[in-house]
């Protein structure tokens, strides 16, 4: 794994992990992180896609891991435009990786909130990718997240844009947390290896509070993303996997999975490829399934490309 960084349009600096394979040079997947969390968690990806021929890049959102400067706030995207900014972060990734491997496939990946900027990436510049990978992910019709919308302007009014809010914490981390019976920390949503949850608790990148505009900017952005007109831009021949765990507190225990293939298909996306995996919660590449994901994935991989 090395550490490099890009230069954003405005200026920023966008941390790359990257993950190069020796045994082969099949393609590139760029794997875009969560909220609160950041690209060197996905190492056992990378070694596992090396192992397949595959190289791994995973790029630091502004506001998190590598990526945030002395001039810049953690969990926060920007003051004005952050989530126009991120997906121009990811323009630069993906032209500097695709620079670097030539006429080979280029797959654009993301967890969880990395799946929600992966999806609107893929609806604006669907073309310029070969393959889209959504884990983790979720789906609600756009009125839900307007009504979503609503409290988290409330507490940007109240504790300002850069500000945090324990009203959002209560609404989403919090209300994840008491989905799990007989919980042992407040993030065993995450996953049921305890191990696994310990390292993230323990990981001062991990498990931040994000500002109030960060979350109208993600919240703010789901309510087009997931518009029906908006899906019907994805190009219909891009092979889709979508990947999650039917226990993910996040997406209603796993039923946001379903409801997100239904939507693509609606929209007209033919290869779609869907697994779910029984007792996985939020982050099921750091449960107990991790093999069987990280499987499921090189098998795509190879089945497609």
């Amino acid at each position: 794994m090395t550490l490099e960084y890009l230069s954003a349009n405005d200026g920023h600096r966008i941390a790359l992990q990257c993950w190069k394979s020796d045994t082969g040079d099949q393609g590139a997947v760029v794997w875009l992180h969560g909220m609160a969390e950041h690209a060197a968690r996905y190492a056992p990806l990378g070694k596992a896609l090396n192992a397949a021929g595959w190289h791994l890049y995973a790029p630091d959102h502004r506001g998190h891991g590598a990526s945030v400067s002395d001039n810049e706030v953690r969990g926060h995207f920007a003051d004005n435009e952050g989530w126009n900014l991120v997906l121009d972060d990811v323009s630069s990734v993906l032209a500097a990786v695709r620079e670097r491997h030539p006429r080979k496939p280029l797959i654009l990946a993301g967890h969880s909130m990395g799946s929600f900027i992966a999806l609107a990436y893929a609806e604006q510049h669907g073309g310029q990718v070969d393959g889209v990978i959504l884990c983790g992910s979720d789906y609600k019709a756009p009125w839900l997240w307007k009504l979503a919308l609503l409290p988290i302007k409330l507490a940007r009014w109240r504790n300002g844009p850069r500000g945090h809010s324990k009203l959002i914490s209560a609404l989403t981390f919090d209300a994840f947390a008491k989905k799990i019976p007989h919980r042992r920390t407040a993030f065993d949503w995450l996953s049921r290896d305890t191990a696994e949850v310990d390292k993230y608790i323990n990981d001062p990148w991990c498990g931040h509070d994000c500002s109030t505009q960060l979350w109208h900017d993600l919240i703010g952005a789901l309510v087009s993303v997931d518009a029906a007109a908006s899906l019907k831009k994805l190009p219909t021949s891009v092979p889709t996997l979508l990947i999650g765990g039917d226990s993910d507190p996040m997406s209603g225990n796993g039923k946001g999975m379903p409801a997100l293939y239904k939507a693509l298909h609606k929209a007209g996306v033919a290869d779609l490829t869907f697994g779910q995996f029984v007792g996985g919660r939020h982050e099921i590449l750091n449960d107990l399934c991790r093999d069987e994901v990280t499987e499921e994935i090189s098998e795509w991989l190879g089945q497609h490309y």
